[in-house]
């Protein structure tokens, strides 16, 4: 069992509203069996994922997740704010803040 996939597979979630699991074999070079058994993991870890099956189906987190500031504290943020002045890229600086201040 891969964590580094199974933790991407709860950031794709979070991301995006609704995924379907071909999508999801696909992103993560994975067989549909193993999405759903790691999506088997996530949910045995109180991860509130939701699927549906048909035409319109998917697989996505109920409403009630909320995973504001999962990695950085306000001080980190700004620090790291303040770190991308030096990224001589603009493009690059540019999407980093864009995300960061999005957190």
């Amino acid at each position: 069992m891969k964590i580094d996939i199974i933790f991407g597979i709860l950031l794709t979630l979070i991301r995006n509203k609704k995924v379907t699991a071909k999508y999801l074999a696909n992103k993560y070079d994975i067989s549909l069996r193993t999405v759903y058994r790691y999506l088997s993991v996530l949910d045995s870890n109180n991860i509130p994922i939701t699927s549906k099956p048909g035409k319109n189906g998917g697989i996505y987190l109920n409403n009630c997740v909320m995973l504001n500031n999962l990695f950085f504290t306000a001080a980190e943020k700004v620090a790291l704010l303040n770190m991308t002045h030096t990224i001589q890229s603009n493009s690059l600086r540019t999407s980093i803040q864009t995300k960061l201040l999005s957190m």
